[in-house]
């Protein structure tokens, strides 16, 4: 008893319904020209890692040149690494890119987690620091909202 799926009919003279198309959820049109919000994004972005990156950096090296603890050695590395990672996702999400718009949410979930954390453990309590949550807060707002999403592409 073969089935030809093509035709929808059996060989053993019964015929079956021809299969149906999957839905797809239509994708919404690209702008063509680059939202403000995208733009917005893009420099909080790049101009904090980089910021971020010449910091790390700079603290790496007297770390590194005053024989600091291994322990604040990796610390200053994994935030000269998120620095980087911070401009490499601003760039995506400029050249419209869904992993740059996962990726900088991540990042700024990240910032504004570690931050609490800090704070938590008497680490961090200074006013910059709050700075930097409502920075990342704002930009995950904007990061969620329909222009970034469209212009990215869709889901992340």
């Amino acid at each position: 008893m073969a089935d030809d799926w093509t035709t929808g009919s059996s060989s053993a003279g019964g015929s079956r319904p021809p299969l149906r198309p999957r839905y797809s959820r239509p994708t919404p049109q690209r702008p063509t020209t680059r939202p403000g919000s995208v733009w917005a994004v893009f420099l909080l972005l790049v101009l904090f890692g980089l910021l971020g990156a010449l910091v790390g950096g700079v603290l790496l090296e007297d770390a590194v040149s005053h024989g600091e603890e291994e322990q604040v050695i990796v610390m200053t590395v994994i935030s000269l690494l998120l620095s980087l990672v911070q401009v490499a996702v601003g760039i995506g999400i400029f050249v419209g890119k869904r992993w740059g718009r996962s990726g900088a949410l991540v990042v700024c979930a990240v910032n504004v987690a570690v931050i609490v954390v800090g704070a938590a453990l008497d680490r961090v309590g200074n006013g910059a620091a709050w700075i930097s949550v409502a920075v990342n807060g704002a930009l995950i707002f904007i990061l969620l909202g329909e222009k970034v999403h469209t212009w990215t592409g869709g889901d992340a």
